[in-house]
């Protein structure tokens, strides 16, 4: 009997713990709290009715996420990142996805191209209304291409090393401030990779997608800005 209570609380904090990630990812990933700002425990707890308990492990859980960063005093705030580490990142990115690509276009079969083109199609569904696009949907689709590019790569080692990097939490953040015109332009991207892809092109495979992920960094670095003028560093 009281492993049955134990575990039925067990189960309840779990969902609050849910509960709250969700909710604290959402506000993070739409920028309703900006970058270097503090995410109050307290106030986060009072918003969902549950105790502060569950709102830390979401917290915690967000940390290993690159969305949290936890100071000792201040508690939990938004992470910020400066210009030289998104610059680093994206480095990081062209040079390991551009090697994916290449891979990709010699081993991609028509199942593979196939889901590309689902995930490119529900991307611009997502972003069918400019003025209230569905950032959470673009920003999913946009994770499977990518993984499904690496996926066709068949590189188990090169897709562990990539994966962090799909995970940073401005690949995510920048989408909330795109602009119409700049979505667009992520989309035709993706769809010349899956160009590139079906002719199984290396080069110019390799070559979009490096274009592709370089287009994107003003977006990282006005997020940055953003970080910066919160947390007043220079």
């Amino acid at each position: 009997m009281s492993g049955k209570k134990a575990g039925g609380k067990t189960t309840v904090r779990k969902t609050a713990s849910e509960r709250a990630y969700q909710f604290a990812k959402s506000a993070i990933l739409s920028l309703e709290y900006q970058p270097g700002s503090r995410l109050p425990e307290e106030l986060i707890a009072s918003e969902l009715g549950v105790s502060r308990t569950p709102v830390r492990d979401a917290l915690r859980r967000l940390e290993s996420e690159g969305l949290v960063d936890f100071a000792p005093n201040t508690g939990a705030r938004v992470a910020s990142w400066g210009m030289s580490e998104l610059s680093e990142m994206a480095q990081m990115r062209s040079l390991l996805e551009g090697y994916a690509a290449t891979l990709a276009a010699t081993k991609i079969n028509d199942e593979q191209l196939a889901r590309l083109e689902q995930a490119t199609v529900e991307m611009e569904t997502a972003a069918q209304h400019p003025q209230t696009p569905d950032l959470a949907a673009i920003s999913e689709a946009n994770l499977r291409f990518h993984s499904l590019i690496a996926e066709a790569a068949n590189n188990t080692h090169l897709t562990a090393a990539i994966k962090p990097l799909w995970h940073f939490p401005l690949v995510f953040r920048k989408f909330a401030l795109f602009k119409p015109e700049r979505l667009e332009l992520s989309v035709r991207h993706h769809r010349e990779i899956i160009a590139a892809l079906a002719a199984r092109d290396p080069d110019w495979a390799s070559a979009i997608m490096r274009a592709h992920i370089h287009s994107a960094q003003s977006f990282d670095h006005q997020l940055a800005v953003m970080g910066t003028q919160e947390t007043g560093e220079s």
